[in-house]
């Protein structure tokens, strides 16, 4: 999942844009709204703009961007990423794998709002659980995308995202925002949920077998919501040699397991020690109205959905 990200400066950064207009290599523009930031996505590749369009909420092509996406080939073959902080212009070079666009273009819109709006950015999927947050982060591989679709089976539980959130505090409360209108998913969840059949039947998938889907379709837009306050906060491993399925743990060693593993977010795009001390104070407070859960995964996903309703209720 990990992949380069290189800071460039403004130098660079306009020699990138030089070379893109020279070459006529800017086809398609679309403008997207994401947590009210305007996103821009510039690119060649009708594929990319075309589930760009079908992913994010539309924004009018009159609104001026606060961040730019520039996704085309510069004749190498290796996935790379240039970042200019500045005009906060994010250059993805060789990419054949929308899922790198969609969460760099959150991750654009996170480092606009966490420096200027003091809202933060989760990698992870949230779920409303009788009228509670619950949030599920961990490394690639723990079944955040199977267990958010699992808890969504169930009776009073709505999903707000099922990849990427955005937090802000309201006094005590923090208040989880959703990122997308449709979601990214893979195919494969049918195999653990037989009731997401119909909608993998429907949908189109890309070469690397994802496809954005409307989950209204299959289960009703009841079934949605963009905004719920943060109750539980659930970190994924899945570890054999570990017994134990669920422990709940302290703040501190939440706080540390978070940090330690660059808060299980590979597309944050500017990694420096003002970004890490901000990112760490945010982590401390979410902490604080949050209650911490490690869960092991190992068990079958009907089993840990289970153990994780029982540690909220």
């Amino acid at each position: 999942m990990s992949y380069p990200i290189n800071i460039v400066s403004p130098q660079e950064a306009d020699h990138n844009w030089r070379s893109l207009l020279k070459g006529k290599k800017i086809r398609y523009e679309r403008k997207a709204d994401i947590n009210g930031c305007c996103i821009k996505l510039m690119t060649d590749k009708v594929e990319t703009v075309n589930t760009f369009d079908e992913n994010f909420y539309h924004l009018s092509e009159k609104i001026r961007s606060h961040g730019r996406l520039l996704v085309f080939d510069d004749g190498g073959e290796n996935f790379h990423v240039e970042y200019e902080p500045i005009s906060r212009s994010a250059f993805l070079w060789n990419c054949n794998y929308y899922g790198y666009v969609k969460s760099i273009a959150l991750a654009l819109a996170g480092d606009i709002l966490e420096d200027l709006h003091r809202f933060y950015s989760v990698h992870g999927a949230c779920l409303d659980y009788r009228g509670e947050g619950i949030a599920l982060v961990g490394p690639s591989g723990a079944g955040k995308t199977t267990l958010s679709y699992g808890i969504l089976r169930r009776k009073k539980s709505r999903l707000v995202s099922d990849d990427w959130f955005y937090v802000r505090f309201q006094g005590r409360e923090a208040t989880i925002m959703s990122s997308e209108k449709e979601v990214y998913i893979r195919g494969g969840i049918e195999k653990d949920w037989k009731d997401f059949e119909p909608l993998i039947e429907d949908a189109r998938f890309d070469k690397k077998g994802r496809a954005v889907v409307n989950l209204k379709n299959l289960l009703g837009g009841e079934k949605i919501r963009s905004v719920t306050s943060l109750s539980t906060f659930v970190l994924l491993k899945r570890d054999f040699k570990d017994e134990k399925l669920i422990e709940e743990v302290s703040r501190e060693e939440m706080l540390k397991l978070m940090v330690e593993n660059n808060f299980y977010n590979p597309h944050l795009l500017v990694r420096d020690k003002r970004k890490q001390k901000l990112r760490k104070r945010f982590i401390k407070n979410l902490l604080d109205v949050a209650k911490p859960i490690v869960v092991n995964t190992t068990a079958t996903p009907e089993e840990t959905v289970d153990l994780i309703l029982e540690a909220v209720s």
